[in-house]
């Protein structure tokens, strides 16, 4: 009961941050490629701020079993990283996309969640070439590398990612719907949400924060994982809540093309992250907090996916004439 309490806590939380700022990890990173960066703002100060968070978590709490740092395996995480930002590009939506906007009311969303979750599967038992780690633990996280304390790296990062963004967003445009947060504010409850979300894994007696890697496969093997479950299922909710209270809810169906996409980007997502060790939560988000090296990698290969799938969208486009509702 305890694991589900703090995993549904944690998980309305973040579904609600998501949500108000509309932070799908897909248009975050594909931005990148468009110059919007108004997300990607919000994403590199959630990420500072819970750096900073996790400092407090680890050297205040009481939890000794939360985990403290993802072991570097660099091809597992490049090869899951691709298949990630690959499957990003076809579903036009990361992992926790797929649940937050389902709270939102985009039906199709379920099939890519079956997707996704056919994808997790399939790729439990995949063994690639180095495998085993590198680094192991905390000796994979970059304070840990470096031989240096956390709070070391993790309060100055903070401070200068701040400083930099804030220097470099002047006379940018705000977001277009007037429900929807700003960088400013979706960056500062992300950071907030996600340090609460490891706090209630402690609390909880999980051993670490905002993923969706391992739901599936814990219910298929006979062990559920109750607070990781929970805490996706109220994701939804969350989103439901904020697009219900605040703006954004939208009772939807897709176009028949997108149901094959949602499906075959949703099983390249679940897939990506059981080979990679983590998805775009787990890696993007709480990895990064963490400052994983492996995440670090694992994020190069998500953004480098996406501009590889959005490079041959564009050689096939170009010489195969493709449908409207395909472009």
């Amino acid at each position: 009961m305890r694991l589900a309490l703090t995993g549904a806590s944690a998980g309305l939380a973040i579904g609600y941050v998501l949500q108000r700022g509309q932070l799908c990890f897909h248009a975050t990173f594909a931005g990148l490629y468009e110059r919007r960066l108004g997300l990607f703002r919000a994403w590199a100060l959630g990420v500072a701020l819970a750096a900073a968070g996790l400092t407090l978590v680890y050297g205040l709490g009481p939890w000794d079993d939360l985990n403290r740092g993802l072991s570097l395996r660099p091809v597992p995480n490049l090869v899951g990283g691709l298949l990630i930002g690959v499957g990003m590009h076809i579903a036009m939506s990361c992992a926790s996309g797929l649940f937050y906007k389902l709270g939102a009311g985009m039906l199709g969303c379920l099939v890519g969640l079956v997707g996704w979750a056919l994808g997790e599967l399939a790729a439990r038992d995949v063994r690639l070439p180095g495998r085993e780690p590198v680094l192991r633990g905390e000796d994979g996280t970059l304070p840990g590398w470096l031989g240096a304390p956390r709070w070391l790296l993790a309060l100055p990062l903070a401070v200068v990612v701040v400083v930099v963004l804030v220097r470099t967003s002047r006379g940018e445009r705000g977001p277009g719907r007037a429900w929807q947060w700003g960088w400013v504010p979706t960056g500062v409850v992300l950071g907030l949400a996600t340090t609460a979300a490891w706090a209630l894994a402690g609390a909880g007696g999980a051993s670490f924060g905002p993923s969706t890697v391992g739901a599936v496969t814990s219910l298929a093997d006979g062990d559920p994982h109750w607070w990781l479950i929970a805490f996706l299922l109220a994701v939804v909710a969350g989103s439901s809540v904020a697009a219900r209270t605040a703006g954004g809810w939208w009772v939807r169906g897709e176009a028949p093309v997108r149901y094959v996409q949602l499906a075959a980007g949703g099983f390249l997502l679940g897939a990506g992250g059981r080979i990679g060790g983590g998805c775009n939560l787990g890696h993007g988000l709480s990895g990064m907090a963490q400052l994983n090296l492996s995440s670090m990698v694992a994020v190069g290969g998500i953004v480098a996916g996406i501009g590889l799938a959005r490079t041959l969208r564009h050689v096939v486009t170009r010489r195969v004439p493709v449908p409207a509702e395909l472009a």
